[in-house]
């Protein structure tokens, strides 16, 4: 049974390591998707759960997935460059980042139950949408939002960080 709750430091070692065979992954597959750079890592990761926004799914005291949970808004996210939002200009909306399932634990839904209890949890907050985004060419990612529920509502150009000038895919869920 899975439980999804916020991260703690003491988690650390599994969410860095989720995270790397995350990023391994992502490089067999071609995906240029955190190849640049050191993006997530342990500072990162260490920054959300001082902040209160690092979660994780756990299976028997392991972690299987992790993700952050934002609730402030995504400067990237207020310019799209196709499409539009499914919700207008300043609704209150969170946002998942830095997704990824462990090895061990992919195929098993682990990814729609993260985005189902991050949709929960952001609706709780008084939330009224859940917000995402993925690499054009991460297509199981694609495939995963769609099957909880978001719709693609276009792309943006990322402006800031390692992956500066790279294009995201934007999806959106209604809470």
């Amino acid at each position: 049974m899975f439980q999804f709750r916020k991260s703690t430091l003491q988690d650390m070692d599994q969410i860095v390591r989720i995270a790397e065979e995350g990023r391994a992954l992502l490089k067999s597959r071609g995906i240029s998707q955190w190849q640049t750079g050191s993006y997530p890592d342990r500072p990162l990761f260490e920054q959300d759960v001082q902040e209160g926004i690092g979660y994780v799914v756990c299976e028997e005291g392991r972690v299987a997935a992790i993700c952050a949970l934002q609730i402030t808004p995504e400067e990237d996210y207020r310019h799209l460059t196709e499409g539009r939002w499914l919700t207008g200009e300043g609704t209150f909306y969170a946002a998942v980042h830095r997704a990824a399932v462990a090895p061990e634990c992919q195929g098993r839904h682990v990814t729609t139950f993260l985005l189902d209890s991050a949709a929960k949890t952001a609706k709780e907050m008084g939330a009224a949408s859940l917000r995402a985004d993925t690499h054009p060419d991460n297509i199981p990612m694609q495939k995963s939002l769609e099957r909880a529920g978001f719709k693609k509502c276009g792309q943006f150009v990322i402006s800031e960080g390692d992956e500066a000038g790279g294009i995201r895919l934007a999806y959106e869920r209604l809470l």
